[in-house]
């Protein structure tokens, strides 16, 4: 038997590098849970199906009874866009980040909205991986969580922004952390990849 059988296979990088207008972006598509999206789906038929009886009642009932439905249905409205969301998020979503017009660009889409944040490239500090960890310890079971949500989840991709740090891609190990930060690096002023001594010991 070969002795090269016995090792673990290497995983493959789910970051993919796409271009769109003549930008090139670092794309990272939404992985399916294939439990999750499923019962999304049967809950918000049935989700669906409820609103339309307590829409129904509304029209038709007394005074008392149509106020109560009333307030229900406003949060039945928020429980069906947060959960069809949800499903869109799990069928198109993706991340997406470039460096260009002197901005590093972060987006995320999903079928029918898009939102993007730029921020500017001469500010950007200390850009390296992060560890793919949460405040909780559930770092995988808070992957792929969609960016409207909030996450406790940190990000594979870190960099300094005045007093703030933002984070990247949270559903990414490290160690793919690693290479999105030496593709960045590569189109990054050198300000942004300088280490400072206070954070590598060196003094």
């Amino acid at each position: 038997m070969d002795s090269t059988s016995r090792f673990e296979p290497v995983s493959i990088a789910r970051h993919r590098t796409e271009l769109a207008n003549g930008i090139e972006w670092t794309v990272v598509r939404t992985r399916k849970n294939w439990f999750a999206l499923p019962f999304l789906c049967f809950w918000l038929t049935g989700w669906t199906l409820g609103g339309g009886a307590a829409l129904y009642a509304l029209i038709t009932g007394d005074g008392g009874e149509r106020l109560f439905l009333a307030l229900w249905l406003v949060g039945w409205a928020l429980g069906w866009i947060f959960a069809a969301a949800s499903i869109l998020w799990q069928i198109g979503g993706r991340t997406m980040v470039a460096i260009t017009g002197g901005a590093l660009v972060h987006a995320w889409s999903m079928p029918f909205v898009t939102r993007e944040k730029r921020y500017d490239a001469k500010q950007i500090r200390y850009l390296r991986s992060g560890e793919t960890s949460s405040l909780l310890g559930w770092g995988r079971s808070l992957r792929d969580v969609p960016p409207f949500m909030p996450s406790m989840a940190s990000g594979s991709v870190k960099f300094d922004y005045g007093a703030r740090t933002i984070q990247l891609f949270p559903g990414l190990d490290e160690s793919e952390g690693r290479m999105i930060v030496d593709q960045l690096a590569a189109r990054l002023p050198k300000s942004a990849v300088v280490i400072r001594s206070s954070r590598d010991g060196s003094g």
